[in-house]
């Protein structure tokens, strides 16, 4: 079960990694918001069809399944994506990331069912449901910690090692029930020697048979509906929390994966405690409702801060770790109902009913993340263009020199500085090209060119190194420059790099989108909110499905019917093997 576990964190390590480095992955390959989101919406698909394939382990065994996934995903983060060389290689690579994931995400909690009594499933379940959360965490940790910073393929080159060392650990150590065992439900170890004894008589074939159609049930699809609506803000958090505080705040990406530390730390507390303390009491819907009733209200909380450019990163840290404890105390309580109410249905198909909660929270996530850009349009703009508009707002682009970049800074705040210059250039053409190809040291000196002859045939000299003209040329250059109004020459020795082609297009590019962005940047807190008040109906949704499920909400009620069980399962041992009740209580 520990090689499961560790193999569902390394996977979703890996999976999730896209959302930590999302803007550097939008910046490499020039994508949109809106292209890297529809990606990501194709990968669920693909997801979910796996998902639904990922029944068939039901009769070829889940260590297989799970082993073969890790390395063709280890294979695709360590090799494929790092050599990836456009979007539609690296979208590829994700879509089949996210397919391998589908199937394994069926198979490791398949695993930790059979290997887990009833009695103690919310902690086995608890401990199976930290990977997915582990894996987060794991990649904010990484990704916080500011390693690699700009060089995201490094980061799944890594993840893709990892995911290939532990598949191979996966080979002597991942082990699996008979089928004829695993069919069983098992509420107790001591279970086991009652379905010993049933194996030589059981028929698991006829249990498999039309195994889809067994498990659309009521019970099983709303619930599994339920728990995806229930999860949406843990997945915008997944996808989108780096990019929603670096946009939305201004959070370098370490900051952004940081604050995410915080939740999905408090989450595995929640996972652990609640899934020990359900076992304890034999209860599962006490936790569900208390749990998700405090998500709904903190989540209210996280809304209301979430248009506040004032709310500070201890605030937010505070907030999440209130939130995703509790998020945790819910999911793992659910997880456990939920294999119990498949096994309720049919014990015999545990993956397939798994299979139909991944595609149906596939197919709920697709839909929601679909929603993104329509709901958060400003996002789009921010990551589009934000990064580069405040690179050439505040003199640092990449592309140009330091005095090139100093000019921009200047104009970029005087917007009457490019239309100034191109007025001068078309009136002065020839004066204003020398002066830009000048030094800033040779063109502050040309003030003074007629009335100091040093000066000038410094000047001259200057106009010859620059532009290659005789000097006889540079001088009559120089000429032409002294025709230029001295408020205008003055002007013209700072301003006039911008008549360079490459400096002109900067400015015209803060020009054409700074606006835009600026607006993006005002309205995209109450675009945050709307998309997030559609996690929060989610969460409310989720309340009233608890009552489909099985179990009790009285801790008597259970052990009354663990104790019902128990006389049941000596009854049974006594018919199979032949002995009294007193012999099967010694087993």
């Amino acid at each position: 079960m520990t090689i499961a576990v560790l193999a569902t964190v390394v996977l979703y390590y890996q999976l999730y990694l896209s959302g930590g480095v999302a803007v550097d992955i939008i910046a490499d390959y020039g994508l949109t918001f809106k292209w890297f989101v529809f990606m990501n919406v194709a990968a669920l698909v693909a997801a979910g069809v796996a998902a639904h394939l990922g029944g068939v382990t039901d009769r070829v065994g889940r260590a297989k399944v799970v082993t073969i996934g890790l390395v063709i995903v280890g294979l695709i983060s360590a090799v494929a994506i790092p050599m990836c060389g456009d979007r539609w290689s690296f979208a590829t690579c994700f879509v089949l990331l996210n397919a391998a994931e589908g199937v394994i995400l069926v198979a490791t909690p398949a695993l930790v069912r059979d290997f887990s009594p009833q009695l103690g499933r919310a902690s086995a379940m608890g401990f199976w449901t930290m990977g997915p959360v582990l894996g987060s965490l794991v990649v904010t940790a990484v990704v916080g910690s500011g390693s690699n910073a700009g060089d995201w393929q490094s980061h799944y080159v890594v993840a893709g090692i990892c995911g290939i060392v532990v598949a191979a650990l996966s080979v002597p150590f991942l082990k699996e029930l008979a089928p004829a065992l695993r069919d069983q439900v098992m509420i107790e170890a001591r279970d086991q020697a009652l379905l010993e004894a049933r194996v030589k008589g059981i028929d698991t074939e006829q249990g498999l048979e039309r195994p889809t159609r067994q498990m659309l049930k009521p019970d099983i699809v709303l619930s599994s509906l339920a728990i995806s609506m229930f999860l949406l803000f843990y997945m915008t958090m997944v996808g989108f929390g780096p990019t929603y505080f670096e946009v939305t705040f201004g959070y370098s990406q370490a900051q952004a994966n940081n604050v995410l530390v915080w939740a999905w730390a408090a989450n595995v507390a929640g996972l652990a405690i609640a899934g020990v303390a359900s076992d304890r009491l034999l209860v599962r819907k006490p936790f569900m409702l208390v749990g998700s009733v405090v998500v709904l209200a903190v989540l209210v909380v996280f809304i209301a801060l979430a248009a506040r450019p004032e709310t500070s990163y201890g605030t937010f840290a505070a907030v999440f770790v209130v939130m995703f404890f509790a998020m945790g105390t819910t999911y793992v309580a659910w997880m456990a109902a939920f294999t119990e109410t498949v096994e309720r249905r049919n014990p015999a198909l545990t993956a397939t009913g798994l299979a139909v909660w991944g595609v149906i929270i596939r197919i709920v996530f697709a839909a929601f993340v679909f929603l993104a850009p329509f709901v958060v349009s400003t996002v789009s703009t921010i990551v589009d263009h934000g990064a580069t508009v405040k690179a050439i707002s505040e003199g640092q682009s990449p592309d140009l020199t330091e005095e090139q970049n100093q000019v921009v800074a200047a104009a970029s705040t005087d917007g009457t500085a490019a239309e100034r210059v191109n007025r001068l250039r078309a009136e002065f053409p020839q004066a204003v090209e020398t002066m830009s190809s000048l030094p800033p040291a040779a063109r502050a000196g040309l003030g003074v060119q007629s009335t100091n002859l040093a000066v000038r045939d410094a000047a001259v000299a200057d106009i010859v190194q620059a532009t290659g003209l005789s000097a006889e040329s540079a001088s009559a250059r120089l000429d032409l420059i002294g025709e230029v109004p001295p408020a205008d020459l003055e002007f013209l020795v700072w301003f006039s790099p911008l008549v360079d082609p490459e400096v002109a297009a900067k400015l015209a590019y803060v020009a054409e989108h700074g606006a835009d962005v600026q607006a993006a940047i005002a309205d995209g807190p109450a675009q945050w909110q709307r998309y997030f008040w559609i996690s929060a109906l989610g969460v409310a949704f989720f309340i009233p499905m608890i009552w489909l499920m099985t179990g009790h909400w009285h801790p008597g009620q259970a052990r009354k019917a663990l104790r019902d069980h128990e006389a049941a399962v000596g009854r049974e041992m006594a018919q199979v093997i032949g002995v009294d009740r007193n012999v099967v209580t010694n087993l």
